[in-house]
């Protein structure tokens, strides 16, 4: 399968994830509103990944994807800081007995607001693709 192609494929999934962030949003599922920006967010680094002609690593945390797609220097600390956030709710949300503790203190407007980040650095990671 050509390059662009496989770029494509994993764009559509992190539409796809944005999407059902956006609907976790609407149904108050906070802590997947959080887990599905985290999902989008490692998509769209590791078509990033494949644009730059590295190779798709198991890696799920978006600090050391960014090292990995030599991006990391651009990012600033308050981006760096978000994306340590989104990598605590890789596996995390997906266990029952954890999700008490990671809904504290995600409420409504942080939900939103990493939204709104993820969707910025979506946009961004996609720009540098051009």
């Amino acid at each position: 399968m050509p390059q662009v192609e496989i770029i494509q494929k994993w764009l559509d999934r992190v539409e796809y994830d944005m999407d059902t962030a956006r609907a976790m949003l609407q149904t108050k599922r906070y802590i997947y509103v959080i887990f599905m920006c985290q999902q989008a967010v490692e998509k769209c680094l590791k078509a990033f990944l494949i644009h730059r002609g590295s190779e798709i690593v198991p890696v799920h945390n978006l600090r050391r994807l960014c090292e990995l797609g030599e991006i990391i220097g651009e990012m600033n600390d308050s981006s760096l800081l978000r994306l340590d956030f989104l990598s605590r709710f890789y596996l995390n949300a997906r266990y029952k007995e954890d999700i008490k503790e990671l809904s504290t203190g995600i409420t409504e407007g942080i939900s939103k607001d990493f939204i709104d980040f993820s969707e910025e650095m979506i946009r961004w990671f996609c720009q540098q693709m051009k």
